[in-house]
């Protein structure tokens, strides 16, 4: 599974808002109330569904969504020209969940198992093109928009060139359109650049986590022009979560937690727009990924976020993997 797909708390709501977070940024041009987007926010929007397979989230105490709930929430995306939704086969029965409702007019990307060993082989290639296979049973639809490899370690690592081609075959008999990689660090872009050019990326981008904002990596991939998908902007909920309420491995850090939620209160602007908005307005991601466990949810995330300004989050960068990457989070 991959770890770090924005979760909303259960019953997160918001008002509407139009204040923005910390200083404000006018400094763009493109907008008359100083926003850095150009097709609307709600747009860039993506749906990550692996919350509607799985028990998935720090902050999810209600469980996996309803089918007639993951319908409702398809069906508002549509009428809001929310195109996107990102899948894997690891997410449990999300695939067979999509698989049940219209597909139509939505891009439906998915993942490739992973492959806990090394050297790659012939066979793990066959298996990755067996797992789409099954993939494309469960969701009925006879092709995808994209097929990411879901641990970029096992395109890199000695015999990855099996899977690289049996992605390029995919792509080129049809049954994929786009074919790409989930990254975490910018190690990893550059290793999969030195072997070839994705057509898209997903990489986490959040307030707190920036490091691949300002290294240069976003603005490399746009370069090449890759498709870059933002995920983790809630931080799997942390964002949006009371710091007195977190886990007490985050201890080290609830003063910067405190110092966000702080920050959003002064402002009366709901986290999780804000956090939205900080995301979205990086001209170099197409896409941002959020997870929702109802329709009241996601339609707070919607609501007010095309109204924030652009805001200045430099201070609340980190650079410590142990806060920034839930798979080193320690929680039991």
């Amino acid at each position: 599974m991959s770890v770090g797909r924005s979760v909303l708390p259960p019953d997160h709501q918001s008002p509407h808002v139009s204040r923005p977070v910390g200083q404000r940024s006018d400094t763009c041009g493109r907008h008359p109330q100083g926003r850095c987007d150009v097709i609307a926010r709600t747009q860039r929007i993506g749906l990550g569904t692996v919350q509607w397979g799985l028990d998935y989230g720090v902050t999810n105490s209600n469980g996996r969504t309803p089918a007639d709930e993951v319908g409702r929430i398809l069906s508002r995306a549509r009428e809001r020209s929310i195109d996107t939704l990102d899948t894997a086969a690891l997410y449990g029965e999300a695939e067979a969940i999509l698989g049940a409702h219209d597909l139509d007019g939505f891009n439906v990307i998915t993942k490739t198992p992973r492959f806990g060993h090394t050297p790659i082989t012939q066979q793990d290639a066959e298996a990755l093109c067996s797992t789409l296979e099954r993939s494309l049973e469960r969701l009925r639809v006879e092709s995808v928009s994209g097929l990411l490899v879901h641990h970029a370690d096992n395109l890199i690592s000695t015999g990855g060139e099996h899977l690289l081609d049996a992605l390029s075959t995919l792509k080129a008999g049809g049954k994929v359109r786009r074919i790409g990689v989930s990254v975490y660090t910018a190690a990893q872009v550059d290793s999969i650049l030195a072997r070839f050019t994705p057509d898209l990326v997903q990489l986490p981008v959040n307030v707190f986590d920036q490091r691949l904002i300002t290294d240069g990596t976003l603005s490399r991939l746009a370069r090449l022009g890759v498709e870059i998908h933002a995920r983790s902007a809630y931080l799997q909920g942390l964002l949006l979560t009371p710091a007195s309420q977190t886990p007490d491995y985050f201890s080290p850090w609830r003063s910067k937690l405190d110092a966000w939620q702080k920050a959003c209160a002064d402002m009366g602007t709901p986290p999780q727009l804000a956090a939205l908005a900080f995301v979205c307005d990086h001209p170099e991601v197409s896409r941002c990924l959020i997870g929702v466990q109802n329709l009241a949810q996601f339609e707070s995330c919607l609501c007010g976020l095309d109204d924030v300004r652009s805001f200045d989050a430099s201070a609340f960068a980190s650079n410590d993997p142990a806060f920034l990457d839930p798979s080193r989070w320690k929680l039991a």
